[in-house]
């Protein structure tokens, strides 16, 4: 089976404040700080090797926007991959921090 964004299982751990996606080689995750009811600060996104340019990083980027919007929040990235992924979609810069 090929990944593909449709076929991908965002998991959030609301306690441990990561977004993960199960894949064949471990977990695909990314890492939030949460300031109060104002932001979420991307911290670090991280995909095994083998799964990467197949739209897992982006698929946890989507997901933390949708949880961002869902909360009322704005976003702050301080992880390289977000912020490259927020360069390339500008429809989201109302977002961010």
């Amino acid at each position: 089976m090929s990944i593909t964004k449709s076929n991908l299982r965002v998991q959030h751990d609301l306690i441990g404040k990561v977004l993960f996606i199960k894949v064949r080689s471990g977990n695909a995750e990314m890492h939030y700080k949460r300031h109060g009811d104002q932001y979420i600060e991307i911290i670090s996104t991280s995909v095994p090797t083998e799964s990467r340019g197949l739209g897992v990083g982006s698929a946890l980027v989507e997901a933390v926007i949708n949880f961002a919007i869902e909360q009322h929040l704005k976003i702050k990235s301080s992880c390289e991959f977000a912020t490259a992924y927020f360069e390339k979609n500008k429809d989201f810069k109302s977002l961010l921090v």
